[in-house]
């Protein structure tokens, strides 16, 4: 198997699924790697175990970190440079309250995934991200499983029919709020993994020989299940 790069290796090391079963990283690393040394402000919504926010941490090392997460077991002391709050992604006042003095150099939403919550936080969180910012809205296949799917309009529908009609029409936001992101968008990618994943993501098991399913447990590794990330690139 090819080397990795810097960020996937530190999110294997981390044992973040974004790098050994999504293969997000790979993704990323393209636009992370000529600002990494950056003096940054990065915001993760979704905290889980703080993987991915030690990843981060330790690929841009000079930038501070900023996660939430709903579930107080979440919010703890990840080290320097982490910060994490008790907030919903969804509490808009709570959010302004948090972070009415900051604007983010990269915004990623691995939050709850259901589909009214990532319009919600694009909606009110885009206008927080710097000129040239990121925003990520990460596990955009839940837009394709009814189990996440809370809202009429799909996230990963109106992000790939932007690539053709160079605009978001998203009812479930303030018109405000969706005008400024038209007005705002430079370009918009969206990212399908295309190989097996590293490591199992049931029993964790590295995927040595590359198979299309897990060795041990026999979870489907290739991409026919589904794994969907995006970048919105700010003008």
């Amino acid at each position: 198997m090819a080397l990795n790069n810097e960020l996937t290796s530190l999110g294997i090391y981390h044992n973040t699924d974004k790098a050994f079963f999504h293969s997000f990283t790979d993704f990323y690393y393209e636009y992370f790697k000529n600002i990494k040394e950056n003096n940054l402000n990065i915001l993760e919504l979704g905290i889980l175990n703080g993987k991915s926010l030690m990843m981060l941490r330790d690929f841009f090392t000079n930038s501070t970190i900023y996660g939430i997460d709903i579930n107080p077991d979440s919010v703890k002391n990840y080290g320097p440079r982490i910060n994490t709050f008790l907030c919903s992604q969804t509490d808009n006042n709570k959010l302004t309250e948090l972070f009415s003095n900051i604007h983010f150099d990269i915004i990623i939403d691995d939050g709850s995934h259901m589909t009214l919550h990532q319009l919600h936080s694009l909606g009110f969180l885009f206008k927080y991200l710097k000129k040239g910012g990121l925003y990520i809205c990460e596990d955009l296949h839940t837009s394709v499983r009814s189990s996440y799917i809370n809202s009429t309009t799909i996230p990963l529908n109106i992000l790939n029919e932007y690539v053709i009609n160079k605009s978001l029409n998203i009812p479930e936001i303030l018109k405000e709020d969706n005008d400024y992101i038209n007005d705002n968008i430079q370009d918009i990618v969206v990212y399908k993994r295309n190989k097996n994943g590293i490591k199992c993501y049931g029993c964790f098991t590295p995927n040595i020989k590359n198979l299309p399913q897990c060795s041990k447990c026999n979870i489907n590794l290739s991409p026919t299940d589904l794994s969907i990330t995006s970048i919105i690139v700010k003008k």
